[in-house]
């Protein structure tokens, strides 16, 4: 130690700060460490800064400099941790809750790689959620009491703030910070009241008192009424100052280690004895003289996980802390409590897997799982084998942080049975020139079926068939009839045991015998056809039911009369014309022709019903009116009804037609019972546009097969199976011929099938090009107009856009052969086309109207105010027709598709076709089915992007929120929600675009009133390939089965859906510069220039002034910006 004597000389003051300057007696010291001086000072004289010349200063400073040690910069830094992710999600907390709650003293969890305590008093119970954070105890074990508290903080905390609440406003609380032992403060006080809302608490001390060490934060209910507390957010500002002292090194890296470790701490920039090195193995600051540190004095065994922290300390300055985190993964020492089982071929068993520390996921495998399969849990399933196989079971643990991965094998004999049996097959094959009636028979006490086949291509392909290739037939018998030639395989089967495979080959040559069926080739049980009223004696008839001639002779060319009932307004109640009983074979069906007009069905529901006899029990069948509403019926017209009757079948049943007065007249005839029969060959009726299944039954094997269809589109046909469709009204005749070498033979039925001609259901298509909207039929821009005040200026100016037709299509039924279309604002007033293309051009909301006609009649349809051109609108992806089938898509316990969901579907999107002008969108309406929120001020985000790349939501082009507490909807009406855009939207002609919404909350209340997240939009729900408009962006998960945090969009193809979602398309806000036009040719001309009434070139517009565009071809306009 060197001793430098100084004196003081002078004290340098001036208004703001004062220095201590030093004269050293010994200049030999000056290089010396001033941490290896020992300085005396003795005060000498004091005098003013207006004695003081700058030179001595400049002088006095340069010796301060080299004298006084260089200070170290301090940092000051943030942890934060906030609870934002539930612990399915892969979200950090304290967990104590359920079938896994245990008591303890203190539970540990990691936060944001700090180490963390939390002891309570009065409850065991913690769990956290995204939306409610960390909850401490329930309704049911209030805490009293509870910390929160850590040492692995390394710097001095010059504040921490904290985020909780109580449960209910009737509950108080507070919260408090220690650090150290010292309390820091909320203001002037120790403390801070909780309330029932999340507050930010923020304890702060001064920068003189500021410690380092052990963080405490308690909370305490006062209240004699107590709850669940909690902690949404924790922030703690530290400061850490750089040190100068080397830190010390750590002989092994960090990292995950299969065994434990050995690390040795060293300081090699210092000589030995000079330092002192402090070390911590649980997270904690190894700075803390009374916490868990120890004075290293040899290496370190690390055994199981830990975090190693070390410190340097010289004198009495420390070194930056230093730490390093060993993962060490043990044993998980599993193993199969038997290394060897043997299983009878068909028996179960079980894999019993010890596993002492419960690690995993487990996943079992087979080597030959054709034999012995095994299941996620263990369990093993054998199948059939002929001789004993053994198969080996493996079961494999990947490894985690806690221990590396291991597997274990057993081995499973599988047994196999005596096999059955050879069954007996009689005739055993042969020569035969008829049809062969071949049994199978077996008295093998354990055979349960006896399988057999005539197209496998040998006894080893049939001998591994499953039950869809082969016949099966339970019991010990079969007989099957060959009527070709063929090879017949036949075994037994019982409990994973088979017989051997019996072989027979039978060559058959039939003569050749021609016949054919139809799919509507049906016998009648029962024919009502209400020709007299002594044939229908049986009937019971209401009042006001009678016989008249309705002209079904359109339909059967020799009836009589129908039985009819009239509309009477001076009746009320209803009348029932009702069927005997009978009894319902296999295969039958009921059904019936009726004639009826569509327009007060309204007024008089008729129905048609089942009843069973024995039990009293009705079913409805048929209600008029809703048939007619779901088939947009609009004639009057025989149509003819069907119903299968496979529910009934051995049962009694009756048939009732109930007439409400006040409707419509309803007239029936053709009341039929039938049964599907090949053999059946009466005539067939139909209407026009239907169609026939036909098939050949020909015996005999022919090498050649033509039809003849009469009436048909194509009249001629080389197909075992044709199926053709008749168009025009008639009585046809159907033929089939067969050939086999020089034989010929030919099945002629004349006048089979009785086509039928009524009038046309007319029924109008909207243009498919125009948007869908919840308020008009179509939505289109104004196609033929000058965009807003546009001024012509010349005979050249024509319209801003290319004029462009939109289509409407004939939907009709019932094959019209003419149409009248009649239009408003258009280009024409009425078409005699099938599907016309107009131009609107006038703005508005107008009706369109299509009459179909044949020679049977005709029929209208009328869309009234179904068609906007120009203007604003709401549009979605949802239909006229489909807009009163809009449900809430539930999904069971994962929550609901197009909302709250627990399947890792973040954010869901609906896409729009393209604009057919260019257009704005400002806002957005969704149209929710569900409005539960826990936390009403979550945000619901929603976006309009572009269409990617990959045809999936890209780009954003604005964004927006609405609070879930804002969301609306009512039980009885579709409310919207409006979401608003700050920034308008502008859209291309041309372009489709994304309208995105999500992610939406899906937490739950663990304690009472259990309330859990419950949002979803309104759906259209269609099957499988038809339109799909929605995507949704779903988590990706790894090989590992956990989410990546990755996500990808997927249109929902699966199951076809369109979302209530209504963006405001308005084709007259767009005040972009319109950059090509055409002539009345429809040649492009673009803008080649844009000028001020003054004459002054521009290149960019503002709203309410006029401009004078100039284009290409020498034209030019003038034009309004709005």
């Amino acid at each position: 130690m060197v001793t430098v004597e100084c004196n003081i000389l002078y004290c340098f003051e001036s208004s703001s700060f004062a220095i201590l300057f030093f004269i050293i007696k010994n200049f030999d010291c000056f290089g010396l460490s001033a941490n290896f001086a020992e300085v005396k000072c003795n005060k000498k004289v004091i005098i003013t800064n207006k004695l003081l010349m700058k030179k001595s200063l400049l002088t006095f400073i340069a010796v301060l400099a080299t004298l006084l040690p260089i200070t170290a910069s301090a940092a000051v830094s943030t942890w934060s941790f906030e609870w934002n992710m539930s612990k399915k999600e892969g979200g950090q907390g304290f967990y104590n809750f359920g079938s896994t709650k245990v008591e303890k003293e203190f539970y540990t969890a990691e936060l944001n790689g700090l180490q963390w305590k939390a002891t309570a008093e009065g409850t065991y119970i913690y769990a956290y959620t995204s939306t409610m954070g960390q909850y401490i105890g329930s309704a049911s074990a209030p805490p009293v009491k509870a910390t929160l508290s850590t040492s692995g903080l390394v710097g001095v905390i010059k504040a921490v703030r904290v985020s909780a609440r109580v449960y209910k406003a009737e509950m108080a609380g507070d919260v408090s910070v220690k650090v150290n032992g010292k309390s820091y403060l909320n203001g002037t006080n120790t403390m801070a009241a909780l309330t029932k809302d999340i507050a930010e608490y923020e304890f702060k001390i001064d920068d003189a008192d500021a410690q380092e060490g052990e963080i405490v934060i308690t909370f305490n209910q006062t209240s004699d009424t107590k709850g669940p507390m909690y902690i949404k957010k924790i922030e703690i500002d530290y400061e850490t100052v750089e040190s100068s002292v080397p830190a010390p090194a750590f002989s092994v890296t960090a990292g995950t280690y299969d065994e434990a470790q050995t690390v040795s701490l060293a300081v090699p920039s210092l000589e030995a004895g000079t330092y002192t090195i402090y070390y911590t193995t649980d997270g904690s600051n190894p700075k803390t003289e009374d916490g868990t540190r120890k004075a290293y004095t040899e290496p370190v065994t690390v055994a199981e996980t830990a975090t190693l922290k070390a410190v340097t300390l010289v004198g009495a300055e420390y070194s930056n802390v230093v730490e390093a985190k060993y993962i060490i993964r043990k044993d998980p020492q599993i193993r199969f409590n038997e290394a060897k089982v043997s299983l009878v071929t068909g028996e179960d068993g079980y894999a019993d897997l010890l596993n002492p520390n419960k690690v995993s996921p487990i996943k079992y495998s087979s080597s030959a799982p054709m034999v012995c399969s095994v299941n996620s849990k263990g369990t093993l399933y054998t199948s059939y084998v002929k001789e004993d196989t053994d198969v080996t079971i493996t079961a494999e643990f990947e490894g985690d942080d806690n221990y590396y991965p291991a597997s274990a094998t057993m081995t499973v004999t599988v047994v196999a049975k005596t096999p059955l049996k050879e069954p007996v097959v009689n005739p055993l094959g042969g020569k035969f020139n008829d049809a062969v009636e071949v049994k199978i028979s077996t008295d093998d006490e354990n055979a349960v079926a006896v399988w057999y086949s005539t197209t496998a291509k040998s006894a080893e392909e049939f001998e591994e068939s499953d039950y869809t290739q082969s016949t099966v037939v339970e019991g010990k018998e079969a007989t099957v009839t060959l009527d070709k030639s063929c090879t017949l395989y036949v075994m037994t089967r019982g409990y994973n045991v088979n017989s051997p495979v019996v072989t027979a080959k039978f060559d058959i040559t039939l003569p050749l015998k021609v016949d054919f069926t139809t799919d509507r080739a049906v016998v009648a049980d029962y024919d009502q056809e209400f020709d007299s009223a002594e044939g229908m004696t049986d009937w019971t008839v209401g009042k006001g039911w009678g016989l008249s001639d309705m002209n079904f002779k359109s339909i059967k060319s020799d009836d009589k009369t129908s039985i009819a009932i009239n509309y009477d307004y001076t009746s009320s109640g209803s009348s029932v014309l009702e069927s005997p009983a009978f009894d319902i074979k296999a295969g039958s069906k009921v059904e019936f022709y009726a004639y009826f007009a569509p327009y007060y069905l309204v007024y008089g529901k008729w129905t048609f019903t089942v009843t069973d006899v024995d039990s009293g029990e009705t079913e409805t069948l048929l209600n008029a009116f809703d048939w007619a509403q779901e088939t947009a019926y609009n004639t009057t017209t025989w149509n003819k009804f069907e119903f299968d009757l496979s529910k009934y079948v051995g049962k009694k049943v009756s048939f009732a037609f109930d007439y409400p007065f006040g409707g419509e007249s309803l007239a029936v005839d053709g009341f039929r019972i039938v049964r599907e029969d090949a053999s059946a060959s009466e005539s067939l009726h139909i209407f026009e546009g239907e169609s026939i299944g036909f098939k050949s039954i020909t015996q005999g094997e022919p090498e050649g097969l033509t039809w003849s269809f009469p009436g048909t589109e194509v009249e001629t046909s080389t197909e075992a199976n044709p199926v053709v469709t008749y168009n025009k009204a008639g009585t046809y005749d159907v033929t089939l011929t067969v050939t086999r070498g020089t034989e010929t033979a030919k099945a002629e039925r004349k006048g089979f099938v009785v086509v039928s001609q009524k009038a046309p259901t007319a029924l109008i298509g909207l243009p498919e090009e125009g948007y869908e909207s919840p308020f008009v039929g179509v939505f289109l821009p104004l196609q033929f107009a000058f965009r807003g005040n546009t001024l012509p200026v010349s005979a050249k100016c024509v319209p801003y856009a290319k004029p462009a037709n939109v289509a409407f299509r004939d939907l009709s039924q019932g094959h019209p052969t003419e149409w009248k279309w009649v239009f408003q604002n258009a280009n024409i007033e009425t078409s005699a086309e099938q599907n016309p293309t107009v131009i609107f051009e006038k703005k508005g909301v107008v009706s369109v109207g299509l009459t179909a006609k044949n020679d049977a009649g005709q029929t209208n349809d009328i869309l009234t105010y179904a068609i906007q051109a120009g203007g604003a609108q709401y549009v979605w992806n949802i239909s006229s027709e489909e807009n009163s089938k809009l449900e809430k898509v539930e999904l069971g316990w994962y929550g609901n598709y197009a909302g709250t969901n627990w399947l890792d579907m973040d954010k869901f999107a609906e896409k729009y076709k393209a604009t057919l002008a260019s257009a704005t969108i400002d806002s957005v309406a969704v149209y929710f089915a569900s409005v539960t929120a826990i936390a009403p001020e979550t945000l619901i985000p929603m976006t309009i992007n572009a269409v990617g790349e990959d045809g999936a939501p890209g780009a954003v082009l604005a964004s927006t929120a609405v609070k879930a507490g804002d969301l609306k909807y009512d039980d009885k009406d579709y409310l919207a929600t409006i979401f608003r855009f700050d920034n308008t939207v502008k859209l291309e002609k041309g372009s489709e675009f994304f309208v995105t919404i999500g992610p939406f909350p899906n937490g739950s209340l663990d304690t009472a009133p259990y309330t859990k997240d419950d949002i979803a939009i309104f759906c259209h729900r269609r099957s499988v390939g038809q339109k799909n408009t929605t995507w949704h962006y779903l988590a990706v998960y790894g090989s590992d089965d956990k989410p990546t945090g990755e996500y990808k969009w997927y249109a929902n193809t699966e199951d076809p859906v369109s979302m209530a979602i209504s963006p405001a398309i308005d084709y007259e806000k767009y005040d972009a510069i319109q950059d090509v036009r055409y002539d009345e040719a429809g040649t492009e001309a673009t803008i080649v220039g844009i000028y001020t009434i003054e004459g002054i070139r521009v290149t960019k517009t503002m709203p309410g002034n006029i401009y004078i565009y100039k284009y290409s071809d020498g034209s030019g306009r003038k034009v309004l910006v709005k």
